[in-house]
């Protein structure tokens, strides 16, 4: 059977790491196929490929049945192959038929009201309304996203690829995604939909593909899969454990207890430029709660959060901690007070890259007992600390004196995890704190999330991945361009209650 696509054989190395390792997969015209695993599978690279930004070390692409060759994406384009991908280049200063049109017309002056019509029609065809003189800076990143696939469309797509395309996308903004995805297909299109979440893959794809480190682990009908298989093969192991994220969880009581450790009033929090971009917050964190924090990346979050560390001074307003004041206060002040922060920008903000595992384990604690003893420091204490954490949280490092720096992005995010949970700490201030890391870390870190809030820590959990919020928080507060819009309890949970309110509609408080 001769496919639309075939890719044959493909391996891609960079440095020492196995990009991709032999794998063969085809595209068929009008369908939808998920291209799943988890971060650093390979599922980029593989499309990268097929679109030009890459050379493959090995293997060949195929398009209807022809051997070709792809060295760019001008060639790609040239084939009708077209990828969108997670960060838009689009020009914020331009409108949106302006974006559109950019390199897709030829000429120096161009009457846009020649374009109007057909892009209007495209747009209504596939439920992607937008305003196409609006400009694209004013635009929320869902609306932006619609910009750069009508463009894909104008140019005469027939291969859609989306790199990981809801990842800031509220439920509301995925439904019309992947309906008008549906909606493509039939009108004779082939999408290749890259992502690492399975009940997306699932819900939109005909056929879905497992990769993990680079190896094709799989590939099942879309109508036949299950989150079970699924998992496996993203896991590379059998018989899957209920995970925290695919499973209802017993928080206990939904009774909210009492104590407040944590009370923010009418903060304001400004950003680079002098902006307000934290206005006039206000809530309360208690004891033995986890407190989620949703919204679209960009809306406030982190300057928040900056802010209650210590990072970031508040233009105004009041943060305290036990009925202690510590507005303003310096990160080490509130370090000492039991709080602990593990940043979103792992390597900016939470290493020291020269300085060896253990070292950067104990940031912050190396002062305290069982680790500073007198003035002296007792390493064998140290390094048999960080031992078995690195071992439990199965961080790949050669030993824990090896510089910090020569470690993976997510084995640095596990050291920011396991620094705050090396000793009991009264609250965490979490900031995106499973974001690269595969499906088993992440339970792991949602159930010892669990087990500490059970304890009586309390827990701010600032995430983009609802799904994540909504398995293990007691509350979750939604935030839409610097404002709270509501804070929900967890018996009234619902999915597009909060994608409402990450739109900026206003709900319970």
């Amino acid at each position: 059977m001769v496919h639309f696509i075939e890719m044959r054989e493909i391996s891609k190395r960079f440095g020492d790491v196995q990009a991709l390792d032999n794998v063969s997969i085809y595209i068929d015209k009008n369908e939808v196929v998920g291209l799943l695993g988890e971060n650093g599978a390979g599922k980029t690279t593989l499309m990268n490929i097929l679109y030009g930004l890459y050379k493959a070390d090995k293997g060949e692409i195929f398009i209807e049945g022809k051997k070709v060759k792809i060295r760019s994406p001008k060639d790609a384009l040239s084939y009708k192959i077209v990828m969108v991908h997670q960060h838009f280049k689009l020009i914020p200063n331009f409108t949106v038929i302006e974006n559109i049109l950019l390199g897709s017309v030829k000429g120096m002056k161009l009457n846009l009201k020649t374009y109007e019509e057909e892009l209007s029609k495209i747009s209504r065809e596939f439920g992607l309304d937008v305003d196409l003189y609006e400009k694209v800076r004013e635009l929320p990143v869902g609306i932006r996203q619609r910009v750069e696939i009508l463009r894909a469309l104008f140019r005469g797509a027939r291969l859609l690829i989306l790199d990981e395309p809801t990842t800031n996308l509220t439920p509301q903004e995925v439904d019309v995604l992947l309906s008008a995805l549906k909606r493509m297909t039939k009108a004779g299109l082939s999408i290749v939909f890259i992502t690492h979440k399975v009940k997306e893959a699932m819900k939109v794809a005909d056929r879905i593909i497992v990769l993990k480190a680079g190896k094709l682990m799989g590939v099942l009908d879309g109508a036949l899969a299950s989150e079970e298989k699924l998992i496996e093969l993203m896991m590379g192991v059998r018989d899957v454990k209920p995970l925290v994220l695919f499973s209802n969880i017993d928080l206990g009581s939904l009774e909210p207890p009492k104590e407040e450790v944590l009370i923010v009033e009418n903060l304001k929090v400004q950003g680079e430029k002098g902006e307000i971009v934290v206005n006039n917050v206000s809530f309360t964190l208690r004891r033995g709660e986890i407190l989620g924090v949703a919204g679209v990346s960009g809306n406030g979050q982190r300057e928040l959060v900056e802010a209650l560390a210590g990072i970031r001074r508040p233009a105004s307003g009041k943060i305290l901690i036990n009925g202690i004041e510590i507005t303003g206060a310096p990160p080490a002040k509130i370090f000492q007070m039991g709080v602990f922060y593990i940043p979103e920008d792992r390597i900016g903000d939470g290493l020291l890259p020269t300085m060896s595992v253990s070292e950067n384990v104990i940031l912050g604690h190396h002062n305290n007992p069982p680790f500073k003893r007198g003035i002296l420091m007792d390493w064998n204490i140290v390094h048999r600390t960080v031992e078995k954490y690195v071992k439990e949280f199965k961080v790949k490092a050669q030993n824990v004196g090896i510089p910090a720096g020569t470690l993976s992005g997510g084995n640095i995010q596990k050291l920011q995890i396991i620094r705050a949970l090396i000793r009991e700490p009264k609250i965490i201030l979490a900031h995106n704190p499973t974001r690269g890391l595969d499906i088993a870390t992440v339970d792991m870190i949602l159930r010892k999330f669990l087990e500490l809030r059970n304890k009586g820590a309390s827990i701010l959990l600032i995430s983009e991945d609802l799904d994540e919020l909504m398995s293990i928080c007691d509350r979750i507060m939604v935030m839409y361009k610097g404002e709270v819009m509501g804070i929900i309890r967890r018996e009234n949970f619902d999915l597009y209650k909060i994608g409402a309110m990450m739109a900026g509609m206003r709900g319970a408080q």
